[in-house]
C-alpha cells in the first residue's frame, strides 16, 4: 500500500507539474526545477530500491526519465536566454528585420511593441540608417497582416516609409525567416553580402538561431525586452515548442534512460 501512495504522490507531482507550470518561470527557475527534479529523484530511489510490484517500479522509472529529460532542456533553455543573450547588442547593419506576432485588434500587441521599440531605438542609434523588414503575415480575422500593423506603428513614431519593407505572407518563425530572406535578396544590389540583425523579444530567439542554422544564414541579432507579466507564459510556449522540434530526440533520450534504468534494477 506504501508504494501506491508513493506512485499517487507522484502522479499528484506531475498533474502540479502541467497545470501550474509558471511557478517554473518564477524568480528563480532553476532554484524551482532543480527542487522537484530532487524531489522525484528521492521519490525514485526509495521505490526502486525497495520491494515495491514491478507496475510501481516502472511507472516511476518512466515518470522521473520524462521529467528528467523536460527539465534538463528547459534548465538549457533558461541558461541559454538569460546568460548566453546578455552578449547581444546593436550592431551595425545594412538591415534590421523584426519578426511579428499574432494580434487580436488594431492595437500593436505588447510584445509586437517591444520588439518595435527595440528596432526604432537601434534605427536611432545607427549612424548609416538601415532598412527595416518587418515580417508577419495575416494572423487574425481582421484584413490586415502583421507587417502592416507593425509599418503604421513605425511610421507613427518617426520612421521614415522609404525605409520600411513588408514581407506580409508568413504565418510561423520559420517563414518570417525564409520570406524574408526572399525579400532581403531581392531588394539587396550590392556586391557584397547584406549585415542583417533579427530583432524579436529575449525569449524567442534560442529557437529562432535554431531555425537560422538550419537556412544556412549568419546574422546578428538584438533581443526585445519582454514585459515581466507576459514573459513567463511566452517562455513556456517557447519552452514547449523547443521540445516538439526536437520531439524524436527527446523520445530517444527517454527510452534509453528507461531502459538504462529498468536494466539495473533487474
Amino acid at each position: 500500500m506504501e508504494y501506491v501512495l508513493l506512485a499517487i504522490v507522484a502522479g499528484m507531482i506531475e498533474l502540479f507539474l502541467i497545470f501550474r507550470t509558471r511557478y517554473m518561470f518564477s524568480r528563480h527557475p532553476v532554484m524551482t526545477t532543480s527542487a522537484i527534479l530532487t524531489l522525484l529523484a528521492l521519490l525514485f530511489v526509495h521505490i526502486i530500491s525497495s520491494n515495491a510490484p514491478t507496475v510501481i517500479q516502472f511507472y516511476v522509472i518512466v515518470l522521473f526519465s520524462v521529467d528528467l529529460v523536460l527539465m534538463m532542456i528547459l534548465l538549457g533553455y533558461v541558461f541559454y536566454m538569460y546568460y548566453f543573450l546578455k552578449k547581444a547588442k546593436v550592431q551595425d547593419a545594412d538591415y534590421l528585420l523584426v519578426l511579428g506576432t499574432s494580434f487580436m485588434t488594431k492595437r500593436v500587441p505588447p510584445v509586437m511593441q517591444d520588439r518595435l521599440d527595440a528596432t526604432i531605438d537601434a534605427f536611432h542609434r545607427l549612424h548609416d540608417k538601415p532598412k527595416i523588414i518587418v515580417s508577419g503575415g495575416q494572423s487574425s480575422k481582421l484584413p490586415m497582416t502583421e507587417a502592416s500593423l507593425m509599418k503604421k506603428y513605425l511610421l507613427d513614431h518617426g520612421i521614415p516609409e522609404s525605409q520600411i519593407i513588408l514581407e506580409g505572407k508568413s504565418l510561423n518563425t520559420m517563414q518570417n525567416l525564409e520570406y524574408s530572406s526572399i525579400v532581403l535578396k531581392k531588394n539587396w544590389h550590392a556586391a557584397s553580402v547584406p549585415r542583417v540583425m533579427i530583432i524579436t523579444s529575449e525569449f524567442h530567439i534560442p529557437r529562432t538561431l535554431r531555425y537560422l542554422k538550419n537556412l544556412g544564414i549568419s546574422v546578428s541579432y538584438l533581443p526585445a525586452r519582454t514585459m515581466p507579466i507576459f514573459l513567463k507564459p511566452a517562455m513556456f510556449r517557447e519552452f514547449t515548442a523547443i521540445v516538439w522540434y526536437y520531439k524524436y530526440t527527446v523520445i530517444s533520450v527517454v527510452f534509453i534512460i528507461v531502459v538504462l534504468l529498468l536494466s539495473s534494477i533487474q
